[in-house]
């Protein structure tokens, strides 16, 4: 049996690369030779444990938990017929694993699939075994060796795609990590009339007007809520997005800025429960409105659309990749990733 190299994530902070059997193709599988995969902030969190932790997942994690991936298809099944040899394609993680018949699937909401079905390691590994279901063709335009970036930034225009923008509305964005880049130039393609971001590093500011910023707010500010109160007038926000998560407040700040009746979208993962002002919430009316990930809204998948914006250069995704290793070097890439201050935003592997 042919062999590749495939990584386990042992421990917290420990991911190591092993040799593993390259998956055979199937008559209704398809199998896609990664060339470009990114670390997610999930895969951060996984690697320090933090799920563990909370009774979420065991060690060790085949395939490291990655889920950002695109490559090109390398051998298809016989029975396989969305996709030939020579594809280039991004993956969606979650379509390419459902069932696609349960209710949940129907809705388009292939993230809460109920019969998952996993055909290999997938993640941080050479080849990928897959279904012909969630791979969705690369445009010119678009770096194949960057193409993966296109998972956090459908994660991110999936949120805000549900808050129904209909065009000029005030959007705050707090945080400006991948996801909050993302939801800011998600927010401006969509139509927002103004787009006001929080960011905590310089090379986070530095990009976010790129991204349709027209006001950054540095988020160490004593007085940030004051600050983007000032932005928005004295209505508020029409959509807030957080994508910060952690152990900040910014749950409780998301609906101290939101106009009344209005939508709070929550990207961020929290590492333990976060108090909220109920009264402030419901005094507003607010909607809060918590994004897992992408599928398929209305005629359009997530993926198609952002693939779309990438290649016209209407999102300028592929500039949130600050560094690109080399897989071998996953274990350095992740310590990387996990130090801002080194003026990272977005770390990817090319196998």
């Amino acid at each position: 049996m042919a062999k590749m190299r495939s990584a386990v994530l042992v421990g917290p902070r420990d991911i190591r690369l092993e040799e593993v059997e390259r998956p055979v193709v199937a008559r209704d599988t398809v199998v896609v030779k990664l060339e470009s995969l990114g670390i997610c902030g999930s895969n951060l969190h996984w690697w320090t444990g933090a799920p563990v932790e909370q009774g979420l997942m065991r060690f060790p994690l085949p395939g490291g938990g990655g889920h950002e991936y695109a490559g090109v298809v390398d051998e298809v099944g016989s029975d396989v017929t969305r996709v030939k040899a020579g594809d280039r394609v991004a993956v969606d993680f979650f379509e390419s694993t459902s069932c696609g018949d349960c209710v949940q699937c129907g809705a388009g909401l292939f993230g809460q699939c109920e019969r998952r079905r996993f055909l290999g390691l997938g993640g941080f590994t050479e080849y990928l075994m897959t279904g012909e279901k969630g791979l969705y063709p690369i445009p010119d335009g678009v770096e194949l060796g960057l193409a993966a970036v296109v998972e956090p930034m459908a994660c991110a225009a999936s949120g805000v795609r549900r808050a129904n923008l209909r065009g000029g509305e005030t959007v705050v964005v707090l945080g400006a990590g991948v996801l909050g880049l993302c939801a800011a130039g998600a927010a401006r393609a969509l139509g927002a009339g103004k787009v006001i971001i929080s960011a905590k590093h310089d090379a986070q500011a530095a990009l976010a007007k790129r991204f349709g910023a027209d006001v950054v707010v540095r988020s160490r500010e004593p007085e940030l809520v004051e600050r983007i109160k000032a932005e928005t007038g004295p209505h508020g926000a029409d959509l807030v997005v957080e994508t910060v998560g952690g152990h900040a407040p910014t749950l409780s700040q998301s609906i101290e800025i939101l106009r009344s009746g209005c939508t709070v979208v929550v990207l961020g993962l929290f590492d333990e429960p976060v108090p909220v002002d109920t009264w402030s919430a419901v005094l507003k009316d607010a909607r809060l409105l918590f994004s897992l990930t992408y599928g398929l809204r209305g005629k359009r998948h997530d993926f198609e659309l952002c693939l779309e914006w990438m290649a016209s250069g209407r999102v300028p995704a592929q500039e949130l990749v600050t560094h690109v290793r080399p897989l071998a070097e996953i274990a350095e890439a992740f310590e990387l990733a996990a130090d801002k201050s080194r003026g990272v935003i977005k770390v990817m592997l090319n196998p």
